[in-house]
């Protein structure tokens, strides 16, 4: 049985006793019987950026190794990757940037949090962390607000000494950058190497014969939401020769100028051999500095005119360096270097220098040659965007890999791959759902498309083989068309839409063309909206709201440019598009009232179909809101055409306060509703289709709610690790929330109760909810009939809802006596029975209907002379058919 399922597998049994306590006061109520479940396209994986191998196992870490997905938290292997569990929900962020396990004892792990890959998309930290019992338990040591860890670098032989390589803050300046050591096991920390407030340091080797030796690569770089520079003149090695305590720059041979990301790596076994990959920023000889650049979708073109990534090696402790590459042929940075440019040297033979990009760029013959891609034979089956690289330093044959697509092995130098497919991960930017039986869950990931899978699955799981491809490129935005759900519509980076046919497995662009000599600025995932009126008119936001009356074939323009257009910001440098458009939607209560945030700033509105617009941003600053800070959602209200709400997102701000606000006067005034919620950027905000008082927001930790219309809010968490959660939606039928995190994929619960609680059913001594119809069986036959399941404990698995009725009661602070729950059929015989713990607040129970007919059953609820019921309906056993049998011959 895999982790997942493992974890599941109490549900699974006849009842369950899972308990809530009730109210928004200071004796904050635990939401634990609202468990989640956890469910993704767990094959393709996601972005791993660290992994650590014990040097010095011993026979007790034998098989221990740790993976880190950058946005997933840490991943411990016990058995050399049949079995994973993560050992980081300690840390209160899934964001890692480095970790390692001390050569000297593989007891210690020092683990460094907040990816630093610089990208866009790049989530921050919360200082560095320590283990002395391989991972079971964790301590701050501090560091907080270096948010980004790019190195962690232990002592060879002294667990106690350790060097930080810190990129500091993604989106300002701050201090907290450089290296910083401590010598005393983390007690203390002093900061060793400083540049300036916006360099970072991205890279530390150490000479394992002589630790006082140490190598380090400054990073000079600065992203703001419109414009990214990834690099400067700041950029450089630095050498240490009295165990990092002082620094001298190293020159001798190496570029100077304007430098991007550098890279470094030790030769083990003559560590005079330094290798190093530097991303040369300098204009190429005899070409214009200022030629300009065509934009494109998915290639940043604005380096084709810079001479690119370059290999340097030393052979003599850094006093000279040569280049083994030639940048026209073999440009070894490739795209955005800034989230690669890392070097390994094979330990044994210097000839053989790997650096990870795009695909795998190596030389066996010490810079002699490196192979093009098609001539290559290394490192061909596993996913590309290479990110972290490992070489076993007794035996090179065995190294791994982490890429965009997961964590790699291979035991014959790349060769062959071996993909550890089953690690729960997936950086969901947006959740869907159709309306079929069982619902389809829709979700866009980073790197990986749109995919699409069962809720529930015909052998009471959700496998692989369940998920399945719906888009293309950057999985961003899906739209299901709720009358006829062949229909997807789809948006991937910078637009790009798409309309998919489910009914024939086939898509067409449906990408809005603008006027001649014109061009739609469109955010890194544009936004679509479905009108909740037509489902034949759907929307999307440029710089522009565009409107769709015949399902993408036409686009209109219904607004003006909603956004400031400034010119210094609109075409920004790294591959941005910005004053765009960055969240819309359409009244579900009115027809023609059009809600829009833009990404700097502004909420704007149409009340008469985008014939006109008001804007509505200096009423919210007057609430409190930043006037230019991200709008990430907008959210109108499903109970009344004056309410909305908006949440806003200060990551590209570095402002990490909480924003959302509501109006019910379609934006005349606003409110600030942020009572309760964490210093922590909001993603989302939703309020329910049943209970216009609840009201749930995803922000970088996870998941909140309100049960009062905001004006007090808890942690949703249960048994979600913190988490960014950057999508939420609520299934109109099931009542599920569904939630999309950056890292850990999607996660589903009943809700249920939550949109039936009053103030009444608040002051019962008992209550009885309202009761779900479920089939009699949620699960097809076939799930039984034999040998069908992968064998093996190295299968990732998510489990079905339980099968049954789910049936949720609450239960006031002084009960008494006993509590006893039946149920009956419609002869009055009873079929179930049960004495039920007194446990104040919410609890839920299930009752397996297997061996249930279908129909009516009441279902009583009974302590002392109080009972209570409701009717619970056993519906008909789902049909699953044989694989794809239709029946038409």
């Amino acid at each position: 049985m895999n982790l997942l399922t493992k974890s599941f597998a109490v549900i699974l049994l006849t009842t369950v006793f899972t308990s809530l306590l009730f109210g928004q006061n200071e004796s904050s109520p635990n939401y634990d019987a609202f468990q989640y479940r956890n469910l993704g396209a767990y094959r393709i994986s996601a972005w791993v950026g660290s992994l650590a191998v014990p040097e010095n196992p011993g026979d007790k870490h034998k098989y221990t190794w740790y993976v880190g997905p950058r946005s997933g938290g840490i991943w411990k292997t016990v058995n050399n990757g049949t079995t994973f569990e993560c050992v980081s929900d300690a840390f209160g962020t899934s964001s890692i940037g480095d970790f390692a396990v001390a050569p000297s004892d593989p007891e210690v792990i020092w683990a460094g949090t907040g990816e630093a890959f610089n990208a866009r998309s790049s989530y921050y930290g919360n200082g560095i962390w320590k283990s002395t019992d391989a991972g079971k338990t964790w301590k701050n040591m501090g560091l907080e607000d270096s948010h980004h860890i790019a190195k962690v670098v232990i002592h060879p032989t002294n667990p106690d000494i350790v060097w930080v390589a810190s990129m500091g803050h993604l989106f300002s300046e701050n201090e907290e950058r450089g290296i910083f050591k401590t010598a005393d096991g983390g007690k203390t920390w002093k900061r060793v190497l400083y540049i300036n407030s916006e360099t970072g340091v991205t890279d530390i080797v150490v000479n394992h014969s002589n630790p006082k030796i140490l190598y380090a690569a400054t990073y000079q770089k600065r992203r703001t939401a419109w414009t990214f520079e990834p690099g400067g003149e700041k950029s450089r090695i630095y050498k240490s020769t009295d165990g990092g305590n002082s620094w001298k720059m190293v020159e001798g041979g190496l570029p100077t100028g304007p430098l991007g990301r550098i890279g470094l790596d030790i030769h083990r076994a003559n560590p005079d051999i330094v290798v190093a990959v530097i991303q040369n920023l300098n204009v190429k000889p005899g070409v214009d500095p200022n030629e300009p650049v065509p934009f494109d979708e998915f290639t940043d073109h604005s380096f084709d005119n810079l001479i690119g990534g370059e290999v340097y090696l030393t052979k003599n402790g850094g006093t000279s360096w040569k280049r083994i590459n030639d940048p026209e042929t073999n440009d070894v940075s490739g795209k955005a270097a800034y989230s690669f440019n890392r070097i390994s040297i094979d330990p044994i033979n210097p000839d053989k220098i790997y650096i990870i990009g795009v695909g795998m760029y190596y030389t066996l013959d010490g810079g002699k040659t490196w192979p093009g891609f098609r001539e290559q034979n290394l490192f061909q089956t596993n996913f590309g965007d290479n990110r972290i690289f490992w070489i076993d330093p007794e035996d090179p044959r065995h190294m791994m890999l982490g890429s965009d697509g997961g964590i790699y092995s291979t035991f014959d130098g790349g060769l062959t791959m071996n993909h550890y497919y089953h690690l729960p991960l997936g950086e969901v930017y947006d959740v869907e759902a159709d309306n079929e039986t069982p619902y389809n869950i829709y979700i866009g990931l980073q790197d990986h498309e749109t995919w699409k899978a069962p809720s529930n699955g015909w052998s009471r799981q959700i496998t692989p083989a369940d998920w399945v491809i719906t888009g293309m490129w950057d999985g961003m935005y899906s739209k299901i068309d709720p009358e006829d759900n062949k229909y997807i519509y789809i948006t991937t980076q910078f637009g790009s839409h798409q309309r998919v046919d489910q009914s024939k497995g086939e898509r067409v662009s449906i990408l809005p063309e603008a006027k001649e000599g014109e061009r739609y600025r469109y955010t890194w995932t544009t936004p679509l909206a479905i009108s909740p009126h037509n489902s034949a008119i759907i929307y999307t936001g440029a710089e522009k709201v565009l409107r769709s009356l015949n399902r993408g074939e036409t686009w209109e323009e219904i607004s003006p440019d909603l956004t400031d257009n400034d010119p210094k910001k609109t075409w920004g440098k790294g591959h941005i598009q910005y004053c765009t458009i960055s969240t819309l939607d359409e009244s579900p209560v009115k027809a023609g009232i059009i809600w829009a945030g833009t990404d700097d700033g502004h909420v704007q509105l149409t009340t008469d179909f985008g014939h006109t617009w008001t804007d509505l941003t200096p009423n919210l600053v007057k609430a409190g809101a930043p006037a230019s800070m991200w709008v990430s959602k907008v959210f109108p209200s499903n109970h009344d055409s004056a309410t909305a709400y908006i949440s806003k997102c200060g990551l590209t701000d570095d402002i990490m306060d909480a924003h959302i606000y509501i109006t019910r006067d379609f934006g005349k005034t606003w409110k600030k509703i942020t009572n309760g919620l964490p210093g922590s950027p909001v993603n989302v905000v939703i309020e329910d289709n049943k209970n216009p008082n609840l009201l749930f927001a995803g922000n970088d930790l996870g998941v909140y709610v309100s049960t009062n219309g905001g004006e007090n809010w808890l942690p949703f968490k249960a048994n979600m690790p913190n988490v960014v959660v950057r999508d939420i939606m609520i299934h109109p039928r099931e009542n599920d929330l569904i939630v999309g995190t950056y890292g850990r994929a999607a996660w589903i619960t009943d809700i249920s109760p939550l949109q039936q609680i009053t103030a009444e059913i608040k002051s019962k001594k008992i209550h009885l909810f309202d009761i779900e119809p479920k089939p009699q069986l949620n699960f097809s036959q076939q799930a039984r009939w034999g040998g069908y399941q992968m064998t093996g404990s190295n299968h990732l698995n998510s489990p079905n809802e339980p099968n049954g009725l789910e049936i949720w009661y609450s239960m006031g602070k002084d009960l008494t006596g006993g509590t006893k729950l039946s149920i009956a059929n419609k002869a009055g015989e009873t079929v179930f029975e049960k004495e039920l713990p007194n446990k104040e607040g919410i609890n839920k129970i299930y009752w397996n209907t297997f061996r249930a007919e279908p129909g009516e059953y009441k279902v009583t609820i009974e302590n002392g002379d109080f009972s209570e019921n409701k009717t619970g309906i056993v519906q008909e056993k789902w049909i699953w058919p044989v694989l794809n049998y239709s029946g038409k011959n």
